[in-house]
């Protein structure tokens, strides 16, 4: 039997990274796709980002520390590492902002995706994967863009999290990204959800 034989996993603890705020009018999809991954058996833990803890970048003792062993110097980033730690697979959904995530989401990931967390060094000091325990990574995202227009902007989204964030991941790990118009029909989302997150 393959030693990946196990990565297709059929209940899965799911972290939800929401970087929606709770006024924007296409919030209700980060519920639509809960909803849709509780009925599908899969556990969920719902981190919503709207507390100020990451309202900013990296703060200067972070930087010192980012090198160093022991890099997570605040509550909140500890709390979110053993999150993602625990998790079989990780869904972003954010509002894109500028072609990428937004602000908060950038925080988040440039403060919880560390050494020991996202990476790991080797005996050779090279940089080895550290999210081994996550087999699935998708994203739900609305943009006011158009397709053509975020290609041509390099879609930042999908670079961040379905190449680079991949790269950190288990070697089987699968990928989707969800991709919709801002304040499409309810009727459109439901529909898309239903298409990419009936696999998980």
């Amino acid at each position: 039997m393959s030693q990946w034989s196990d990565c297709i996993l059929l209940s899965m603890r799911v972290l939800v990274v929401n970087a929606y705020p709770v006024t924007h009018p296409d919030s209700s999809v980060v519920q639509q796709a809960i909803d849709m991954l509780h009925a599908q058996g899969h556990e969920i833990e719902h981190l919503p980002l709207e507390a100020d803890e990451f309202a900013t970048m990296m703060t200067a003792a972070e930087r010192t520390a980012y090198e160093t062993n022991a890099p997570l110097l605040a509550e909140e980033t500890r709390a979110s590492a053993v999150s993602v730690q625990a998790a079989d697979a990780l869904l972003f959904c954010y509002p894109t902002t500028l072609f990428g995530p937004p602000p908060r989401l950038k925080s988040w990931l440039e403060r919880v995706m560390v050494i020991d967390v996202a990476f790991v060094f080797d005996d050779k000091q090279r940089v080895r994967p550290g999210l081994l325990n996550i087999r699935r990574i998708g994203v739900i995202t609305t943009t006011p863009h158009s397709k053509r227009v975020t290609l041509r902007a390099r879609d930042l989204g999908y670079r961040t999290f379905m190449r680079t964030l991949r790269l950190n991941c288990h070697p089987l790990c699968r990928r989707t990204f969800v991709r919709m118009p801002t304040q499409a029909p309810a009727g459109r989302y439901v529909d898309r959800f239903h298409r990419a997150l009936r696999g998980w």
